[in-house]
């Protein structure tokens, strides 16, 4: 189910759309002496370079991967399948070092400090050791809460059912939404100039729905949903409720990102290394087509909050730091499309790096949101979904998920070695995706920086 803020970007769009074209270009990292520089493409200023596809050798049982990370000797740890799932170890070259099979469908994994291996899906959390054993289980505490969530529930189930059963309401509903959180973003100077446009026209536009609705009167699907249509409505929403969208930890706190108990944002819960005494530190956080991506590290706790089309960054208590990023049609100053960045992780320095998903690109900031490079482009399929990415010791490989491709791609440092053994049927297709076009930058940088 897409949420209502990814259909506002939708409505958004279709306004903005007949105000302005926009230019493309693209941009490349600050140049060292802070001169002006062009280049013809984004890379001939990109610090990496696709070299390979990794294709896990699963002929005998093949499983969709799911998300992945890498573990500490750099080897991919992918959470692969459906309900049950595995979890598999693998190296650069796709071979299966060692798997093993969980109960329910793995939606998201990650590793832990200690070199523990973290798994979470419909709503149960896991901690493996490095060889598969099991150390821990529980339910998620967003699980217990929603199992005493019926009235809430059942209550959403019949709204839902009512817009849909009167489209004209539904069409009210969802312009009342978009004014509503624009005008909130307004409040926060957070509107870029198509959008201040939309929201003087979005009023109008509603008011004549309003008038329509007014003029049919009350007599039109007045009857309640059945109750079998609404039991079936509840089922279908504690499943996807149910799902964990990302699992991370630093010391002995580990963060859980899933859907809101009510309406259609993601929360954060936190708990301790034993999955119990869970609390929702973070709240109302909006994210398209059921994904977000929450990653912490030393730095803090950081959230691909890509219907907002940035990166957020908080404390362990939730307390927000500070925010970076913006809707970008270019990807230069902002993210791409209308929701990005998909995904978030860091390398051993604690930089942030960025995938997007309707490009394949990949950037890296400081942790306060300051754009240190253009990592690269990666060849995928563009969609709005899961783009796991992983940055290895060193900085030297970078990996990201093409979902639809089922496969890992791998970027590699331009000053580093080459990768020959690894599939690369890709790599080397010509672009055809968003911003690659010529360009020129000025860097803010002082001279030898």
């Amino acid at each position: 189910m897409r949420s209502t803020l990814c259909l506002s970007r939708v409505l958004v769009g279709w306004f903005a759309i007949s105000l302005f074209a926009v230019s493309f270009f693209a941009l490349g990292p600050p140049p060292a002496n802070g001169a002006i520089t062009t280049a013809k493409s984004i890379d001939d200023v990109s610090t990496h370079k696709q070299v390979g596809v990794i294709k896990i050798k699963d002929t005998d049982n093949p499983l969709q991967i799911n998300a992945f990370c890498l573990d500490g000797e750099g080897h991919i740890v992918a959470a692969c399948g459906d309900s049950p799932g595995e979890v598999r170890i693998v190296d650069d070259q796709g071979q299966i070092i060692r798997s093993w099979k969980l109960e329910v469908k793995p939606e998201a994994i990650n590793v832990a400090d200690d070199g523990s291996i973290l798994v979470g899906g419909e709503g149960q959390l896991f901690r493996f050791d490095s060889s598969g054993s099991l150390i821990k289980s529980a339910s998620s505490p967003h699980a217990d809460k929603l199992r005493d969530s019926d009235s809430e529930l059942r209550q959403a189930a019949i709204d839902y059912l009512n817009r849909r059963r009167n489209p004209l309401q539904s069409r009210i509903a969802s312009y009342r939404s978009v004014i509503e959180q624009l005008e909130q973003r307004a409040a926060k100077g957070e509107l870029n100039t198509s959008e201040e446009r939309t929201l003087k026209l979005l009023p109008k536009t509603l008011e004549r729905y309003e008038q329509m609705a007014a003029e049919q009167g009350g007599d039109a699907d007045d009857d309640q949903p059945s109750e079998a249509a609404i039991q079936a409505q509840v089922e279908t929403l504690f499943k996807s409720k149910l799902r964990i969208s990302s699992i991370s930890s630093t010391g002995s706190d580990v963060f859980v990102a899933t859907r809101g108990i009510e309406g259609y944002g993601y929360d954060i819960w936190k708990t301790d290394s034993e999955f119990t005494d869970g609390q929702i530190i973070v709240t109302g956080l909006r994210g398209c087509c059921g994904q977000m991506d929450v990653q912490c590290c030393k730095n803090g706790v950081f959230v691909a909050e890509n219907s907002r089309d940035r990166v957020v960054r908080f404390d362990t208590a939730g307390t927000e730091i500070t925010n970076w990023g913006k809707s970008d049609r270019t990807g230069i100053d902002g993210f791409t499309s209308c929701c990005n960045p998909m995904n978030v992780t860091f390398d051993d320095q604690g930089n942030v790096y960025t995938a997007e998903a309707s490009s394949g690109r990949i950037k890296q900031f400081s942790p306060d949101g300051k754009l240190l490079s253009f990592v690269g482009d990666v060849d995928l399929v563009p969609g709005c979904k899961n783009v796991s990415i992983a940055v290895a010791p060193g900085g030297d490989k970078v990996y990201m998920l093409d979902l639809t491709r089922n496969h890992i791609k791998l970027m590699q440092s331009k000053s580093g070695k080459t990768n020959d053994g690894i599939e690369d049927k890709q790599a080397r297709k010509p672009y055809s995706g968003p911003s690659r076009h010529i360009f020129s930058f000025t860097s803010n940088r002082p001279a030898g920086e």
